[in-house]
Formats: structure tokens, C-alpha cells, sequence
């Protein structure tokens, strides 16, 4: 009966960490490139169970008339010890590219990255923006930008962009954010529009994850890796299938519909698990009311 208590208590514990991941994907639902997170469910390792000392018709010994053999084990079945929630598993899926017509909405297509082999498994690189942070080089999607007092260009969190030499990337004085291009291979150009005015002021940073699970979050849709990801040149990423898009910007890949369905369903197991644990805690109350010793 108690074994049922723990189990019943495991359940609650994994569909709760469930409910929390669930959570931050509604809430995180407009937010710019942002990944989903899949929570994975696991069986606590199974244990064989036999009875020990059992009796058995092809015993040499008998008690109380029955034949018996000494140490003999009976297989009865397998035991189950509940489950736990493993880990979060971002979902690096592309979400829908929408146009906005903002000059710094940018967003990365890679859908035509082919699949390779990680580890024996088939793993989808993605590729990321690569933003400065306080303590090394971080990874994102978020392509809604702008430009802060420095002239430097910034995601919405603050994080400065960098360029393919490694640093953030600077508009020259004078350069408005309206005044600048930006190509599919990530060319900054000014005045695109003006012959004698046209000038390169930048290359943004591509970076592509050959093993998009391998990355930590930081929070958001912010990224790091042990290992910093090499930023890739125009050639290699036409060569992958890689390209910008100015004026529009990916949105979360987090389904609305499918979310809210699962955190219903989660609710309806978390509930399922708590009358499970009522109905062991009445047993027990009657089982103790029985064997209580009156007077």
C-alpha cells in the first residue's frame, strides 16, 4: 500500500515540473524567437520481484505436509516505483516568419539546414544570433532589435548584436536605422538606395549549433554553449541554407491550442494522482481505527 502512496506522489511531483514548463511556454507565447521547452516524462528504473524461500512441488523437504525446497525463488512480476520528470528539451522548430516592415525585425530561415547525425541520433543544426553578455558570448533568435544611445544595435532584452569579427556591431555616426539594408547573407548596408552615398557598415554574426540540445538556457531565448559556435562566413551559410530577412521577425514556435490542451490534460492527471493518495490515506485511517487497542 505504500509503495502506491510514492508512486501516486511521484506522478503529482513530474506533472507539476510538467505544468511549470507549460507554463513559462504560454507566458513566453509573444515572445520573439522564443523555443519551447518539452518536458520528458520516465519510469523509475523496474524491479524483478520473486518470492523467496517458496514452496515447490519438486521439493525434497516438507513442512506442515507440503513439499519445500529451501531458498527457492518464484518470479511474481515486475514493480513499478512511479516516475519522474527527466529534463526540459528545448524545441529549436522554426516558428512562423511574419512580416512587420520594421528596418531591424530580422529573421533567421534555416529550414533547408539538412539533418545530421549526433550520437547515433538524427539532430537538426539551428542557427542563432550571436549577442555579448556579461560573461562570454551568447546564442538567440530574437530578432527584434533597435538601437541603443550608443549607436550599437541591441536585441529587446538589451544584448548587444555582434558581427562575424566577434564584437558588437556600431552604426557610424549619422546612420539612422532607417538608413540601413540588410541582405540574406547579413550585409549592413547604408544607403542602399543612394549610388553615391552606398557603404558596407557591418556583418552580422551567424552562428549555426551542430547539436542545438547540446546549449544551456539562460533564460528566455538566450543560449550558451561550453563550447563557443563558429560564425560562419556568406558562403557557408548559402551553402546550409541559411538567410536573413529584414522586415519580418520569427515568432514563438509555442502552440496556443496544443499548450492549453496539455495543461488540462497535465490538471487532469495531477487530480487523478490526488485521489489516488485520498483514497490510500482513508484505508490507512481505517486500517488504524481497526488494529487501535480500546480502553
Amino acid at each position: 500500500m505504500i509503495r502506491g502512496l510514492y508512486s501516486a506522489a511521484s506522478g503529482m511531483f513530474s506533472l507539476e515540473r510538467k505544468q511549470e514548463a507549460l507554463s513559462n511556454n504560454l507566458a513566453n507565447a509573444q515572445t520573439p524567437g522564443f523555443k519551447k521547452d518539452d518536458t520528458i516524462l520516465r519510469a523509475f528504473p523496474k524491479l524483478l520481484i520473486h518470492r523467496m524461500r517458496d514452496f515447490n512441488k519438486n521439493g525434497q523437504m516438507q513442512i506442515n505436509g507440503l513439499p519445500f525446497n529451501p531458498g527457492q525463488m518464484t518470479p511474481v512480476g515486475e514493480l513499478h516505483n512511479g516516475v519522474y520528470a527527466q529534463e526540459r528539451v528545448p524545441n529549436f522548430m522554426q516558428g512562423s516568419i511574419v512580416q512587420t516592415s520594421n528596418p531591424l525585425d530580422i529573421a533567421i530561415n534555416d529550414q533547408s539546414i539538412p539533418f545530421q547525425e549526433q550520437n547515433g541520433r538524427q539532430v537538426k543544426p539551428a542557427a542563432f544570433f550571436s549577442v555579448q553578455l556579461p560573461d562570454g558570448t551568447g546564442y538567440t533568435r530574437n530578432g527584434k532589435w533597435d538601437v541603443d544611445a550608443n549607436g550599437s544595435l541591441v536585441t529587446s532584452d538589451g544584448y548587444r548584436i555582434l558581427g562575424a569579427n566577434n564584437q558588437p556591431i556600431q552604426l557610424p555616426a549619422g546612420v539612422s536605422k532607417e538608413d540601413l539594408t540588410i541582405t540574406d547573407s547579413g550585409e549592413l548596408v547604408a544607403y542602399a538606395s543612394d549610388p553615391t552615398r552606398t557603404r558596407v557598415v557591418g556583418q552580422i554574426g551567424i552562428a549555426v549549433a551542430e547539436n542545438p540540445l547540446a546549449l544551456r538556457r539562460l533564460g528566455g531565448n538566450v543560449y550558451q554553449s561550453d563550447n563557443p559556435l563558429q560564425i560562419i562566413d556568406q558562403q557557408t551559410a548559402a551553402n546550409l541554407g541559411v538567410s536573413l530577412q529584414q522586415g519580418f521577425i520569427e515568432q514563438s514556435n509555442v502552440d496556443l491550442g496544443q499548450t492549453m490542451t496539455e495543461m488540462m490534460v497535465t490538471l487532469k492527471g495531477y487530480e487523478a494522482n490526488q485521489k489516488v493518495i485520498g483514497a490510500y490515506d482513508r484505508s490507512l485511517e481505517q486500517l488504524f481505527s481497526v488494529g487501535k487497542i480500546n480502553g
